[in-house]
Order: structure tokens, then sequence, then C-alpha cells
């Protein structure tokens, strides 16, 4: 098969994966329905609404947090819409079993970046999106548990945040990095250099763009406890920060793609102090509506596909 050949397969590969994901995504949703649907007439329609939306503009915030990383590796490889594309294609690939779907993607699609570039770029955006999820549960349970804690977990978070991002800590990480076995870990660790000699304010617009993310997120969540009956806006900020922790329990077992079904159950165990309906039904439409977001920013971003670069380019114009 000559190269010719080989492009084209793949093109149609890509194409392909981007359709079953999607497909994918949306069977997960309609397996929802039932459990969606016995719920919904308990919910306030309008603010129901407000959380939906809520989750998307969240999702698309995650998306500039995840573009401002991008830029600083590959500050000219591609404009707005067609990173969005190759973002929002991903996340919807996070659904197939196996996780390295999305980044395969963006590296055969996306191949202004390299494979190595891809890879970093996504292991840096998702080290930051563990740690603020982490940081942003630990800030809302503290908060509920007495206002001194709340503060604590802040300023710890932040203290973090600062101390990590330094060159210090992370030249020592990435000559540990270089140290592993394999070339793999070697030409991760070259690719992430460019996040080592970063300027304060580059460190702060990150820090805004993903504290944006989460805000928007928590009063995601608001909407919810003011859609659920009995419920208030605080329970809703709070069930949030249990299904952060759980979701990241989910993600982190490996065990199915997404956590899905290990998120739900450590969510229904975490938030035992709640009615047992009511933690049920939120772990149905705290489910759907991350579903729903990544379908429809994947829907919308779908016809972006950028171009892939000529085979005499690949040196040259990139």
């Amino acid at each position: 098969m000559n190269d010719t050949s080989w492009r084209k397969h793949r093109r149609w590969l890509c194409v392909f994966l981007s359709a079953l994901a999607l497909a994918w995504t949306v069977a997960l949703l309609w397996r929802a329905w039932p459990e969606l649907r016995a719920n919904l007439p308990r919910m306030h329609a309008g603010w129901l609404l407000v959380a939906l939306v809520g989750n998307v503009i969240s999702g698309y915030l995650g998306f500039e947090a995840f573009r401002a990383l991008f830029r600083l590796m590959k500050p000219e490889a591609y404009g707005r819409l067609h990173l969005a594309h190759l973002y929002f294609t991903a996340q919807l690939m996070k659904h197939l079993p196996g996780r390295v779907w999305g980044v395969a993607y963006q590296s055969s699609t996306g191949d202004r970046a390299s494979l190595a570039e891809w890879v970093s770029i996504t292991v840096a955006y998702m080290v930051l999106t563990t740690c603020f999820a982490v940081w942003v549960a630990a800030i809302v349970l503290g908060f509920m548990r007495a206002i001194g804690w709340g503060w604590f977990a802040s300023i710890l978070g932040l203290s973090i945040y600062l101390m990590g991002w330094h060159r210090r800590v992370l030249n020592a990480l990435f000559a540990l990095f270089r140290k592993l076995p394999g070339r793999a870990f070697n030409r991760l660790g070259d690719a992430l250099l460019p996040f080592v000699n970063v300027e304060t304010n580059y460190k702060m617009r990150v820090l805004v763009l993903f504290a944006a993310n989460w805000l928007v997120y928590l009063v995601s969540w608001a909407g919810y406890g003011l859609a659920w009956p009995d419920l208030t806006a605080t329970d809703g900020i709070q069930l949030c920060a249990i299904y952060t922790v759980a979701w990241l329990v989910g993600y982190l077992s490996l065990v199915s793609p997404s956590g899905v079904g290990v998120r739900e159950l450590v969510f229904v165990l975490l938030a035992h102090r709640f009615p047992t309906d009511v933690v049920a039904g939120l772990a149905v439409f705290g489910r759907v509506a991350l579903l729903a977001s990544d379908v429809l920013l994947g829907m919308l971003f779908s016809p972006f596909r950028p171009a892939r670069i000529k085979s005499t380019d690949m040196h040259g114009n990139r």
C-alpha cells in the first residue's frame, strides 16, 4: 500500500471512528432515557434548562483551557474552529471502550502536531483538570463544614498550583520521564518542555479559564438543586462536589469507558445523607448532562475538520 492510499484509508478510518463515537454516545443517552423520563415530571423545567445550558457552557470553557495549553506548544497550527473540532471529537471518543481513540484521532487528523505533542498536551490538560476537580471539591466540601476549612482549601490549592508549576519542580519531573525505559517517555518529556519556562501571567490566564469552567459547572448543579423538589441551590453545589469526586474515582478506575457505572456507584455511596431518590435521580441527570453536552458540542464543531497537510509539507510548512 503506497503512502497516498494509506492516507486515504486513514482519513476514512478517522471519519468512521468519529461517527461511531457520536452514535455510541447517543446510544448511551438512549439507554438512560427510561430513568430520565421517570424523574422529569418532578423537575422544574426552567431551572433544569439553566443547568443543561450551564453544562454546555462549562464544556466549551474546558476547550478554551485546552486551547491555551495547545497554543503554547503549537501557536500557529490551528484556528479556534479547527482545534475545537479536534478537541470535541476526541471528547466523544472518550466514551468508546479503550481510552486511546481520542488522541489517535487528533494525531491522525490534526497532523500539524506530532503524536508526542498531542499526548503531551493531553497529559498536561488531564493533570490540570484532575487537580482542579480535587481543588474545587475540597473548597466546596470545606465551606460546607466550616468557613475556615473552605478558605484553607482555597489557599492550599492555589499554593500547590503555583509551586507545582515551577521551573525546578517541572525540570525534576521531566528528568524522571527521561530515565524511564522506552523512547516514548523521553519524547513525552521533551514535548512538555514548553510548559517549563512560562510567564506568571500565562499561568494566571490558565487558572482563570479552569476556574471559569468550574464556576459555571457549579452554577449548573445549583440549577439541578433548584429544579429538584425540596432541594436548594446549596444542596446542588454540595452534590456537585460529591459527584466530582465520584467522577474522578470512576475515571481513574479504568473499569469502564469514562468511568460509567463506577462513577454513579461512588456518587450514591458518598451522598448517603441525601434521600435515595434524589441521589439516584441526580446521578442520572449528571451523566445525561455530560453526554448531551459532548454530543451537542461535537455536532456543532463537526463540520470544521481541518485539512491534512500535504506530504511535501511534512517538514516544511507546518
